[in-house]
């Protein structure tokens, strides 16, 4: 046994930067004199691990181990991790997801800053080396003048430009450079005769966008209420349900107020997709240059240098994607997670972690307060309001006078039977007729999302659904078959209508770029602002399709789910969804709520000004729950039969679900490893637990990687994550198979 008695900790736990869940516990080292009172909790370390040299996090600092002959850190290679609880939560993230806890460890470090340690291989030998971060702080060099009456030597007409612009304040490098060339020879030369002096500042990059006002209002009754509810609520979530312009982002913006008064810091998540100019401007219109912005439009250094002002404790308001919920804010009070409903907010790597669900964690085991805002609550969400295990606040009305706009639902089948077989039906030709008419503004929603393919009826609006799982069959070309990716049901395509025997069944779907192409050809004069991922791929590409959709008179904002929330603008007064019914027909048993979600949100979006606005649904199948809802203002038209059905057949939120995905390149190690796994959890299985499978996953090939699954269901509450990471540890997989486990998975794609 190792001991020491002197002041200074002599023994370091250091968790190792290695992707494998056979080193998730920390390791101790020693810390030798050329490092004592350097190595802190949270620092990133070099550590000697077998005969390579590794990178690793101290989570721990102590006087002793149980180990003899410990081996010595070699160096400190950054600064410590501004959270203090950055490996207990990390730990809980490993544990509740199954996921490698260096992998979780990695959430709370900087963009772009980590070191690591990659291996180098020769003819000879493997060697190991270190990698420093490629991204730091970036700098400007200041100029000043010492001397005004300085004089330079005849001739030396650069050094005389420079002096006459420095008389008139400081100015960096880089802008002498911009005005008058090439100046570092001069600079020298100046400085070294005393005439100037230069010094480093740190320069901050980052996104400013356009400025905007403060919208701030008196508070109607209800908004009172929510935030007298958020004020109360520390240590606690309160689930924040407003209709779609009933004012929930003033409510979070005087949340934000109450928190900053008490000395405390706030993170606002938004969804990547909606996290718009618009959407911090609101932020940055309120509280200045206290906001930073984290998410994955901004360069690396912009990320880095954001991430830099909240651990400096310059910015006290974090508004990002998912990953800001780790942001280094050393007084977290409130977390404000809008449009909670949103499935982006899970992670799609490990480790698989979903943010509302780690917010909760860090609520209920701290003095937290979260806020789950949004117009429509996830089910998980509901249930746990309803029990009373989170607090509830409800914004039933719009804040303008003029209420929610009037919805029109269209049986396009009905239109196809009428001999229309245009995209637009009849209702929406009108509707924009009469837009063009008035040089208003609308939106239009093409509900287009993943890979999924499914046939359809285009006289009954019939979709072949699995007989077993209440999900629709996705259409494989290859052998003409439709497939449920749930319990691996099979059947042969149909070439006619099982229910009309209608010939006119196809795959469904159209892109933006047809969708465009046939407004052109009705309406040539009317301006589109196409928005998706091709014309926002590069950067600030979401800003340059928004400011011309608000610069324009009069146009169209054409685009897929990016368009369906977030925005705020009171001159649109019609919304048009050509298809409604992609989401409905996902392999997914979600895909009922989700299309409810995404049709109230974009309906969401008219009717925010004068004028009360419309809302044109087209759709095959109008009678479905979702539609129905949407249309009726009823969202328990959809949860209650939504209830029933879930709690029936065992899915979330009244069962805890795992999705074990197994890959590789040989079909038939991919086989044999998925039934070895399915063979261990059914013997590690616990009373009232179930395990399906293993099948081939719904994309059962990707990038030349055979796909299968095995599902986990548990009762709520239990540790699925904890059973499934000692089940991976027994059975390791086989060299060129890859597992990943998703514990509360959104889907099962």
């Amino acid at each position: 046994m190792s001991t020491h008695t002197t002041a200074e900790p002599r023994v370091a736990r250091v968790v190792i930067d290695v992707r494998t869940r056979a080193l998730d516990e920390p390791f101790d080292y020693a810390i030798p004199d050329t490092l004592a009172g350097t190595v802190a909790v949270g620092c990133p370390v070099l550590v000697p691990l077998g005969s390579r040299r590794a990178v690793g996090f101290v989570v721990g600092l102590c006087h002793e181990s149980v180990y003899a002959n410990l081996k010595p850190i070699e160096a400190v290679l950054g600064e410590t991790l501004s959270r203090s609880d950055a490996y207990e939560l990390a730990r809980w993230i490993a544990d509740e997801y199954a996921a490698p806890l260096a992998d979780a460890m990695r959430l709370f470090l900087p963009p772009g800053g980590t070191p690591k340690v990659v291996r180098r291989e020769t003819d000879d030998e493997v060697t190991w080396e270190l990698v420093r971060p490629s991204v730091s702080a970036a700098e400007d060099k200041v100029v000043t003048l010492l001397q005004p009456d300085f004089e330079p030597r005849s001739g030396a007409r650069l050094q005389k430009s420079i002096i006459d612009a420095l008389r008139m304040g400081p100015v960096t490098s880089g802008e002498l450079s911009a005005e008058l060339g090439a100046v570092s020879s001069a600079l020298k030369t100046l400085e070294s005769r005393g005439a100037i002096e230069v010094t480093a500042r740190r320069r901050w990059r980052g996104e400013a966008g356009r400025v905007r006002e403060d919208t701030s209002h008196k508070l109607t009754p209800a908004q009172v209420t929510a935030v007298e509810t958020i004020a109360h609520a520390q240590g606690n979530v309160v689930v924040l349900e407003g209709v779609t312009g009933s004012g929930k982002t003033e409510v979070y913006l005087r949340a934000i107020e109450s928190t900053l008064a008490q000395g405390r810091d706030a993170i606002v998540l938004v969804p990547e997709i909606s996290l718009t100019p618009q959407t911090v401007g609101r932020f940055r219109a309120r509280f200045g240059n206290l906001v930073a912005v984290l998410h994955s439009r901004l360069s690396v250094g912009e990320r880095f240098d954001q991430w830099s002002l909240a651990a400096e404790g310059q910015a006290r308001v974090v508004v990002g994607a998912r990953s800001a919920l780790f942001a280094p804010l050393p007084h977290l009070g409130l977390i404000i997670i809008d449009e909670e409903h949103e499935s982006s907010y899970k992670q799609g790597s490990a480790p698989r972690y979903h943010a509302r669900d780690v917010a909760a964690h860090m609520a209920m085991s701290g003095d937290v307060t979260v806020v789950l805002g949004t117009a429509t609550p996830s089910l998980e969400a509901r249930v746990k309001a309803e029990d009373g295990e989170w607090l509830s606040a409800k914004l039933p009305d719009r804040v303008t006078a003029h209420g929610l706009p009037e919805v029109k639902i269209i049986d396009m089948g009905a239109e196809f039977g009428g001999g229309n077989r245009s995209m637009f039906s009849v209702g929406l030709t009108d509707a924009l007729n009469e837009l063009v008419a008035k040089k208003s503004k609308g939106v239009l929603f093409l509900n287009r999302r993943g890979f999924a393919s499914f046939l359809l009826c285009r006289e009954c609006g019939y979709v072949p659904r699995c007989e077993n799982c209440s999900v629709s069959l996705t259409y494989h070309e290859r052998g003409d078959r439709l497939t449920c990716h749930h319990c691996g049901h099979t059947e042969p395509s149909p070439v006619l209508c099982p229910r009309c025997q209608s010939p006119y069944l196809r795959k469904f779907g159209a892109g933006t770029q047809r969708v465009e192409d046939e407004i052109h050809a009705q309406w040539p004069d009317l301006p589109v602002v196409r928005m998706d991922a091709d014309t926002t791929s590069g950067k600030g590409g979401h800003e340059r399709a928004l400011t011309a959709f608000e610069d324009m008179e009069s146009g169209l904002l054409l685009g897929t789910q990016m368009v369906a929330k977030g925005l705020d603008y009171p001159e649109v007064t019609l919304v048009g969804v050509i298809n409604a019914d992609t989401t409905m027909h996902l392999p997914d048993f979600r895909a009922a709520e989700r299309t409810y979600q995404l049709l109230e949100q974009v309906s969401g979006r008219a009717g925010r000004g004068e004028d009360p606005g419309l809302v044109v649904i087209q759709t095959y199948w109008p009678d479905h729950p979702a539609i129905l809802a949407v249309a009726a203002r009823d969202a328990d038209l959809l949860y209650g039969e939504e209830r029933e059905l879930r709690s029936a057949i065992g899915w979330a939120p009244y069962r805890r679900i795992a999705n074990i995905v197994v890959s590789g390149e040989t079909a038939s190690l991919v086989k044999s490893y998925s039934d070895t796994l399915g063979h261990a959890f059914r013997g590690a299985m616990k009373d009232d637990w179930e395990v399906l499978g293993p099948s081939d996953a719904a994309l059962a090939r990707v990038k030349r990687a055979y796909r299968r699954h095995v599902v986990i269901k548990a009762p709520p509450g239990a540790t699925l994550g904890q059973l499934v990471r000692e089940v991976l540890a027994n059975n390791p997989a086989p060299t060129g198979v890859a597992v990943a486990p998703d514990i509360d998975p959104v889907d099962f794609l």
